[in-house]
This record gives C-alpha cells, sequence and structure tokens, in this order.
C-alpha cells in the first residue's frame, strides 16, 4: 500500500512537472503560423513620415473618478514634442463622478498624451447641462482643473445669451467666472 503511494505520488509529479515545461518553457511550433499583414505602397509611405495616425480614442480618469474620452477623425504627432497629437474633427467627453456629462467638439485640437491637457480650436462648441458655450478656442487644463474659453465666445442657456471675452469654469467645484479682457461690461441678452 505504501509503495503503490508512492508510485502514484511519482506519476503526479511528473505530469505536473511535463505540463508546466510545455505550459512555459517549450517552445510552440505554432508560431509560425502567426498572420502578417500585406504592407501596400500607401501603407509604407504613412510609415515612413512615421507621424500621422486615423481614428484616435483615448481615454483617461483623474484623481477624483472624473471619466476623459476624446476622439477624431486623424491626428498627427508633434515631432519635437512627442506627447502632443495635433487632431482634427475632435470629440471629447467628460464624465463627472456626479453623473453630468460635459460633451465638446471643434475642427482641431492638441491634446497632451501625458497630462491630458488639451487646447481645443476651430469653431469649438461645448454643452453642460442646459448650458452651451461657442467659441474660438477652448482649454482643458486638468493639472489645474481648469476650462477656459475665449474668443468670440459666446454663451446660452434657456433664459439668456452672453457675449464676454472669457469663461473659467472649474472642474472640481463647477464654479464659473465669466468676465471681460478690458473694462467693458458682459453684454447679457434675455432669450
Amino acid at each position: 500500500y505504501k509503495t503503490l503511494c508512492q508510485v502514484i505520488l511519482i506519476v503526479i509529479a511528473l505530469v505536473l512537472s511535463i505540463f508546466v515545461y510545455v505550459k512555459y518553457f517549450h517552445k510552440n511550433e505554432n508560431l509560425e503560423n502567426i498572420q502578417t499583414k500585406n504592407v501596400t505602397l500607401e501603407d509604407k509611405q504613412d510609415l515612413s513620415s512615421g507621424n500621422t495616425v486615423k481614428e484616435i480614442l483615448y481615454e483617461s480618469f483623474d484623481n477624483n473618478g472624473n471619466k476623459y474620452i476624446i476622439r477624431s477623425d486623424s491626428g498627427t504627432f508633434n515631432n519635437e514634442k512627442k506627447e502632443e497629437i495635433l487632431m482634427t474633427n475632435v470629440r471629447a467627453k467628460i464624465s463627472f463622478n456626479n453623473g453630468t456629462v460635459m460633451n465638446l467638439k471643434s475642427e482641431k485640437a492638441k491634446y497632451n498624451t501625458v497630462n491630458n491637457d488639451t487646447y481645443f480650436f476651430n469653431s469649438v462648441e461645448l454643452k453642460y447641462l442646459s448650458h452651451l458655450i461657442n467659441s474660438n478656442n477652448i482649454d482643458i487644463l486638468f493639472e489645474m482643473n481648469k476650462l477656459e474659453a475665449y474668443n468670440d465666445l459666446v454663451y446660452r442657456n434657456p433664459e439668456i445669451r452672453l457675449l464676454a471675452d472669457k469663461v473659467e469654469f472649474d472642474l472640481l467645484t463647477k464654479n464659473t467666472k465669466i468676465f471681460m479682457f478690458d473694462d467693458s461690461k458682459v453684454k447679457i441678452i434675455n432669450n
């Protein structure tokens, strides 16, 4: 009986050893069957420039649990600053941890892949709750938890329309400042 137990334990040890060897150490012959992509002449030209990408999507979370998604039809990496991408036809979404959502879109944006700071420009539109902002520039500065909209700025909500030089939005407190660069007054128009 004792010898039978020893034989069974040795067989189990051998089977486990063979299994571990095959699973982790044995060179798999099926690696030769990996599919390779055929590279056309057009692909080679795109690869030679090495800095344009189509259909970009970045997703990240900040320290407060807010989710940031930015996508674009295409983007070009900056050769001097490798972390920057110049995007075209851009759409972005910030899903705040309280359940509210902010949507942005623009013709172009400069996106930093390291800190997520994004500089939207050319026909920028922002929608947040019942608020709508149109401007030439909107900057989202995540390290400062701030959004800034400026240049040909028009702010709308169901009650009013404002013409101002700049809007600052605190991403943490959701407080907003609307002001002019000079001493003139913000123009308020009732809807």
